[in-house]
This record gives structure tokens, sequence and C-alpha cells, in this order.
């Protein structure tokens, strides 16, 4: 049997690299949760037989850092995940949004795969909603959206997913909207409607109307305390006067202290803005 591949890089080189990205690109990884990040970074090396120098040389290039970007990104999700987030989602929050908005504005930032997107497609069309919805989705690696915006999704994924959509209590089944292709699933083009990509970072900068809902779940953890903060205001300057933030049953930040957030579901991190 072969022996598994390791790779152990120092906490100095980690800081290296990343102090080399923000220096070469001004894209900032120094706050992102160590362990996390480090452990990212080794997978990355192992899959794909590089040494630690040899990526800092190649990342000189900036088509090679969006590579990098969209493979260290966190991808480990599935559709409809946390099956009652969706059907309070469907429910409650979007259901009151469309009640006092003709059309809903919903951004999913830093997407490093498609699921949430494709569940909250998904939902809007069993809704009836998808010509009452604008959808944003934004990420780090123009590979990454490409592949969304493409529909496609790992194979290994679909038990879970197609669980996860009968707990959501989905109007038909999941095989409904995709299609097998060898060993990858892509779904339905009629998913895509009203729906714009764009490439962003953590800074926020692209000029976007005020949001009624943004999708940010279970992705603060992986940022030390002051990226989610910073994170946080970044957000909150984005959504509409009384907008929505839904961060995801493993956050534990308490955004109700900075006195620009009002919780509205705590074991969701479903929270409000202020006015």
């Amino acid at each position: 049997m072969q022996a598994s591949v390791s790779i152990d890089i120092g906490i100095r080189e980690i800081r290296q690299l990343t102090g080399f990205i923000k220096e070469t690109h001004g894209v900032d990884y120094t706050d992102y949760a160590l362990t996390s990040f480090k452990r990212r970074v080794e997978n990355f090396l192992i899959a794909n037989k590089y040494g630690l120098d040899t990526v800092v040389e190649k990342l000189e290039s900036k088509d090679f850092l969006d590579h990098f970007a969209g493979r260290i990104a966190v991808g480990a999700t599935e559709l409809f995940r946390d099956p009652t987030f969706w059907i309070l989602l469907k429910n409650i929050y979007l259901a009151h949004i469309l009640k006092e908005q003709s059309k809903a504005r919903i951004w999913l930032p830093m997407c490093a795969s498609g699921e949430e997107f494709y569940s909250l497609a998904i939902l809007l069309k069993e809704s009836g909603w998808t010509d009452r919805a604008e959808i944003y989705v934004s990420g780090m690696s123009n590979e990454s959206l490409e592949a969304i915006k493409r529909g496609w999704m790992e194979h290994e994924k679909l038990e879970i997913s197609a669980k996860n959509y009968i707990r959501f209590q989905g109007a038909g089944q999941l095989s409904d909207y995709f299609k097998r292709d060898d060993d990858d699933i892509h779904f339905d083009r009629s998913l895509f409607a009203n729906t714009r990509f764009f490439k962003e970072g953590l800074e926020f900068n692209e000029d976007l109307p005020p949001m009624h809902l943004i999708l940010f779940r279970n992705q603060m953890i992986y940022f030390n305390p002051t990226l989610q903060y910073k994170v946080c205001d970044a957000l909150y300057n984005k959504l509409s006067v009384k907008g929505l933030l839904a961060l995801g049953i493993l956050e534990e930040i308490e955004l109700s202290i900075n006195n620009k957030y009002v919780v509205l579901n705590k074991g969701e991190s479903i929270y409000q803005r202020k006015s």
C-alpha cells in the first residue's frame, strides 16, 4: 500500500506566502484563520505535487493566483445544506421580503462552488418567484465562477443533496433540475435567470444596489475575529434598510454587540440590518 503524502508548512512560511500575495496582487489572506488556511495550502501542494517555492514563483501570474484562489476556497457544501434554514427562508423571510418589494435582490458573496446558488434558484422556481428576484453571485476566482455558470457539481455531493432536498420538502425530485454527464452533474440552465456573476474579493468594492438578502453562510469560521467584524461591517453597507444577513448555523459571532444588526434567528444566525 502506498503511504499517504503529507506536508507540514511552518507558520512563518504561511505568513511569508500571504505577505507575498498581498504585496504582489493586493489580495489579503493575512486575517484568515491560520490553521484552516494552512491546511488548505498544504492540500493544494499535495494535490498538485508542488513545493512552496514553486507556488510562490507561479503566483507571480494573475492567472495562477485565480487558480490558487479557487482551489483553496472552501467548497465543502451541498444543496439545501441545513434544510431548516431553507424552509424558513421560503416560508418566512423571502415571503416577507416579497410582500414588501416587487423584486428581491439577493447576493451570495465569496462563492467557491454553486450549491448555495443552485439551492436558492430551485427554491425560487418552485415558489414561482424566479421573475421576482435578482441574484448576484460573486467569488474570488473566475475559474470557480465559470464552473458555477456551467451548472457543474461533483457527483459525490448528489446523495446528501437529494436527502436535503427531501427534508426541505421540495415540490418534486432533485433530479428534475439536472442532467448527468459521466460522473458530473450539470444543472438546468433555466435556473440561471436574472443572475449576475462577477469576480470580487473581500474588499466588496463592486457597485451594487442595496440588497434585501445576503447569504454568507458558514464562511466566517475561516476568518479571524478582526476579519469577521470587518466583513460584517462591509456587508452591512451593502444591505437595504432592514435587509437580512444569513451567516449559518456554524457561526458563533455575535453581531448585535456592534449595534448595527438585530438577531432574528440565533440558531440559524440570521440578522437584520438596523435602520
